[in-house]
């Protein structure tokens, strides 16, 4: 257990270190392919959710960032008002907010590393990071198939 979470961190760690310390000038300048590129996780986790990232390239630019989750009844985590209604009382935040706040620091930014953690979010900021990168790889590779990442935990 303790190999495979280990593992699972070096795996993020590297994959991150593709776009570290890229500028936003930079990411948006790199070969990217126009397209749509998407990175979900493999599973639903405990709570039947399943995040993804989706990215829009148009003239070689990053266009658009989706993060957001689907049950298996292909519902979006973030218009689910009873699930944002329990969360907003429990920590103050809620999908829709916190997936805004996550993209807004990944575009102003343009820096994995830049992105803060939201309080009150913290596994769902290291979920889009991982999965910004992926998205991320693919749109730099040309690559349009969905990129399945193992869940973190």
């Amino acid at each position: 257990m303790m190999k495979k979470l280990i593992s699972l961190a070096l795996t993020a760690v590297f994959a991150m270190g593709a776009f570290t310390g890229c500028s936003e000038e930079q990411i948006k300048s790199a070969s990217l392919t126009d397209g749509t590129y998407r990175a979900e996780f493999a599973q639903f986790d405990a709570n039947g959710w399943k995040d993804y990232v989706e990215v829009t390239i148009a003239d070689g630019e990053l266009n658009e960032v989706v993060f957001d989750s689907v049950n298996e009844k292909e519902q979006l985590k973030s218009e689910d008002e009873s699930y944002k209604a329990e969360m907003e009382q429990m920590v103050g935040t809620y999908p829709a907010k916190y997936n805004k706040d996550l993209i807004n620091q990944f575009l102003e930014s343009g820096k994995i590393t830049a992105v803060d953690i939201v309080a009150g979010a913290t596994e769902s900021t290291g979920n889009f990071k991982t999965l910004i990168v992926e998205a991320m790889k693919s749109a730099n590779s040309g690559n349009a198939e969905v990129v399945i990442v193992e869940n973190l935990k």
